[in-house]
């Protein structure tokens, strides 16, 4: 029983790893020349008392995925502290949630894609602020309005 286990475990893992391989190509293909930056994430910092959330932790391959694409394009690490924290505008509070809410400049903006931004601006050596941000959504597309901003822009 015991070699049957291994074998299928080891066929799972094989085909993960297929997985990553082939979206790492995709990705390097489709982005040729660009850099990419990944989190520097250290699984054991991010550990707590919940025994669903630590083996999702654990069975997530982040290294994997990074050693994968670092020799298919080129890769920087970037520092993930307070990336979902800080608003993209520049001030740190810790608001809780899918949607992140800026207490100093009232910023509405999925907290995935705050954190995103964050990292974008650590990538290129800049610091958040107010000025930057309004410049870097004119240019960017995808972004929607709020509800309530919506709400507004219809009075």
């Amino acid at each position: 029983m015991r070699r049957v286990l291994e074998k299928y475990s080891n066929r799972e893992k094989n085909r993960a790893k297929d997985f990553i391989h082939k979206i790492t190509r995709v990705i390097a293909e489709a982005f040729r020349g660009y850099v990419h930056g990944f989190e520097d994430l250290n699984k054991e910092k991010m550990l707590n008392k919940s025994r669903t959330h630590n083996r999702n932790v654990a069975k997530s391959d982040w290294k994997t995925i990074i050693s994968l694409m670092s020799y298919k394009s080129r890769v920087r690490l970037l520092n993930p502290y307070n990336s979902a924290r800080r608003c993209s505008s520049g001030m740190v509070n810790a608001p809780k949630g899918a949607l992140y809410e800026c207490k100093g400049c009232g910023l509405k903006i999925d907290r995935q894609l705050n954190a995103c931004i964050n990292l974008y601006l650590q990538m290129e050596g800049l610091s958040p602020s107010p000025k930057l941000f309004t410049e870097l959504v004119k240019r960017w597309s995808g972004f929607t309005l709020t509800g309530g901003e919506a709400d507004a822009r219809l009075r």
